[in-house]
């Protein structure tokens, strides 16, 4: 049994040691030479459908149409589509009250995936861009955004969104584990094998959209989607939007089982083997970033857990143990912190990594049950 629990050990660490750090550098060498080029101006304009699925989003929606409207992006060119997916407050009539705004309003609460699939198919632009009513864009934004897609091959472009701190110690952390996600997205990008977009600021073509199922999102299976119709996904560092990260434990730690449980099963049903074997690097990609992530909070377990077994065979694992005590004590200081009784440096960071992976780990079992949620409200699963 010594044997079993020293590979168990061994496995989990190193699994670990790879999704933290070991892609990353892989990621490096991968893209070596191909470093990002500022893109070009477009020789045509094109035409694009901005679409705000939104649910009771009365205290922001306002705003979010005027950000829209204050774009650089021509006038003409340019489509807002609000579809407000079972609101009960006075989204409707606050998107109305805009002239040049298209509204969409459904009665029932579908679920955003529902709501993208209708607003799509209603849209007339060449490509359709996703946002959502709290984001926040740069008035280039559309315009660095559509120079993206200058590169025919170009399916799926998506920008870059900055969180901008809602003030507390969680949304801090977010934001310092977001940076990190956005440097492997733009090192997946220059590598040609980014598969992964975000739903507040990216745009599709039109022609090369699928229809959603309900448990999709499209920040996850429209880049999938355009990747096996031949086309790629591109990064755009220079199309800012914004967006303020979760504020407090229990929503990020809702968001990370909804995100994880969706985003698993939709990835196998999207890309399944016909991806794998079309796509090896791209597979490699989702693998490293994506799957082995959402199974982090097993490794986690397994290790400390192995730790604990192999405690009284060796001097290596009682000062192994040590220092995942450490590491736990900083998340029980995070807590301390969290609770406004005591800060300590870093520990904001290693409890919200904690909570994310709790969540992830919740998102796994529901998703391997079929537990998935569809319709999506604020502050909710």
């Amino acid at each position: 049994m010594e044997l079993f629990f020293s590979i168990v050990f061994g496995a989990c660490w190193l699994a670990l040691a790879y999704v933290y750090g070991g892609y990353y550098f892989c990621l490096h060498i991968a893209a070596w030479g191909r470093r990002a080029e500022k893109p070009p101006e477009a020789a045509r304009v094109l035409k694009l459908s901005v679409i705000v699925a939104a649910c009771n989003e009365e205290a922001s929606i306002a705003a979010r149409i005027g950000n829209l409207l204050a774009s650089d992006y021509p006038a003409d060119r340019l489509e807002i589509i609000i579809a407000s997916d079972g609101s009960t407050d006075g989204t409707v009539a606050r998107s109305r009250a805009f002239t040049g705004v298209r509204v969409l309003e459904f009665s029932e609460n579908r679920g955003r995936a529902a709501a993208h699939n209708d607003a799509v198919a209603a849209a007339t632009g060449e490509v359709v861009v996703f946002t959502d009513a709290q984001t926040e864009f740069r008035p280039n934004f559309l315009s660095r955004l559509a120079a993206g897609f200058v590169d025919p091959q170009v399916g799926c472009v998506v920008g870059n969104l900055v969180y901008r701190s809602a003030g507390s110690n969680v949304a801090e952390a977010e934001g310092l584990y977001w940076r990190t996600e956005k440097e492997t997205r733009k090192l997946e990008s220059q590598a040609g094998i980014l598969a992964t977009g975000t739903g507040a600021c990216m745009g599709v073509r039109r022609h090369l959209w699928q229809e959603l199922a309900g448990i999709d999102d499209c920040d996850f299976a429209s880049p999938l989607d355009v990747i096996l119709q031949g086309s790629r996904v591109a990064y755009a560092e220079e199309a800012v939007a914004y967006d303020i990260p979760s504020s407090n434990l229990q929503q990020e730690f809702k968001t990370r089982v909804r995100q994880t449980s969706k985003n698993l099963l939709g990835t196998c049903r999207h890309w399944g083997w016909r991806g794998l074997y079309s796509h090896p690097l791209v597979s490699w990609g989702l693998c490293s970033h994506k799957v082995l992530r959402w199974l982090s909070p097993f490794f986690l377990t397994g290790l400390l857990l192995s730790n604990l077994l192999l405690l009284p065979t060796h001097v290596f694992f009682q000062a192994t143990l040590v220092g995942q005590g450490v590491f736990y004590a900083f998340v029980l200081a995070g807590l301390l912190e969290h609770w406004r009784w005591w800060k300590v440096p870093y520990s904001s960071v290693a409890l919200s990594f904690c909570v994310a992976n709790a969540g992830m780990g919740v998102g796994v079992i529901l998703a391997l049950a079929g537990s998935a949620p569809t319709s999506y409200s604020k502050g909710g699963l």
